[in-house]
């Protein structure tokens, strides 16, 4: 397997924001930069239409960054460009700090990637490998702190420096990773004609495994696979409130199986508008739609692990790619682990 490390852009955009900041930029200077691959493959990245909220165009970033001293929160109608405006704040009023910082990127060891992806193979399938695997780091045009992208694993630098220390590096690279593998492996799993039903607990698996596997992740219903810290590298406020408003979760998960099979849901447009409003929401309840994101991840994340999680604690990873591989075997398996754990009124 061939592995590349790649952050050759960071000390680059780190010159531009000083003379941002100085009032000497270009706008030439910026376009020029975000010609460079690693940038390209951010663009493309972050305009899949399959990806939920909207995407960010090249010229609208360039249009944000160049106007970025003269904008309030208020002003910025891209919802991702708004959730990272604040990464950016504190970019520009600590650029010593990441000047600093980046040196790190230079002790950067292909061991500590392979020592990562010991996450991701834990919780694959055996037969999945990679050919290849490129790692990014950037100063990022957009909100995700890590995202994968056919064979590209990606970190944000302005959130990286300030949360990560190396050992936690190597869970999200596991995790990041093990989308990679997972999509490679549920490939022509969803090339069949899959109910909405099956669709709904293959969405809720994607973060939901990557948790359970690279992050040890714990819940009301999964216990953590690792000694060790558990929900490793998860944000605390958003893991805590999430578990405070499992049952809320738990009965909206209900009603939606329940719709599905009344047939009021009714394609999968309707599905994804559920997804999208409601399992990639990063709102807490009493948030405005004008403030600032409180939550750091989805609740796909916490969801997803407990529930495949729970199958994967009483059955083991081989039934986990079973079901992956028939989901429609999902409710049989997951209320036969239900009864198990003695929540029998969780069944679906």
């Amino acid at each position: 397997m061939e592995i590349n490390v790649r952050y050759e852009t960071v000390s680059r955009m780190l010159e531009l924001c000083k003379k941002h900041k100085e009032g000497s930029l270009q706008r030439r200077e910026l376009e020029e930069l975000l010609r460079h691959d690693d940038y390209e493959v951010e663009f493309k990245r972050y305009n899949q239409k399959e990806l939920p909220m909207c995407g960010i165009k090249k010229e609208e970033f360039i249009d944000y960054f160049m106007n970025f001293f003269n904008l309030s929160i208020g002003d910025i109608k891209n919802e991702r460009l708004k959730m990272h405006h604040e990464q950016y704040t504190y970019l520009f009023d600590n650029l010593d700090f990441y000047e600093k910082e980046i040196e790190k990127l230079n002790s950067l060891n292909v061991n500590i990637f392979k020592e990562g992806l010991q996450y991701t193979f834990n919780g694959l399938p055996s037969e999945v490998n990679f050919e290849r695997l490129d790692f990014i780091f950037t100063i990022s045009i957009g909100n995700s702190f890590g995202w994968f992208y056919e064979h590209y694993s990606h970190f944000d630098i302005l959130s990286f420096f300030r949360v990560i220390d190396m050992n936690i590096l190597r869970n999200y690279i596991g995790h990041e990773v093990h989308h990679v593998g997972l999509n490679k492996f549920m490939g022509k799993i969803y090339e069949r004609n899959l109910s909405l039903e099956e669709q709904l607990y293959l969405f809720l698996a994607f973060e939901g495994l990557a948790v359970k596997y690279c992050n040890n992740g714990q819940g009301i219903l999964t216990n953590p696979i690792y000694d060790g810290e558990p929900n490793i590298g998860m944000d605390k406020f958003t893991w805590k409130y999430f578990e405070n408003d499992f049952n809320s979760m738990y009965n909206n998960f209900k009603i939606q199986i329940k719709s599905i099979r009344e047939g009021k849901i009714k394609d999968i447009n309707e599905l994804n508008d559920i997804i999208s409003n409601y399992w990639l929401n990063l709102y807490t309840d009493e948030q405005k739609k004008s403030e600032v994101p409180k939550l750091k991840h989805s609740r796909n994340y916490y969801f997803g692990c407990n529930i495949w999680g729970l199958i994967h604690d009483i059955y083991g990873k081989e039934m986990v790619y079973e079901v992956i591989s028939d989901p429609k075997k999902f409710p049989e398996i997951f209320n036969k682990a239900l009864k198990e754990i003695a929540k029998e009124e969780l069944c679906i």
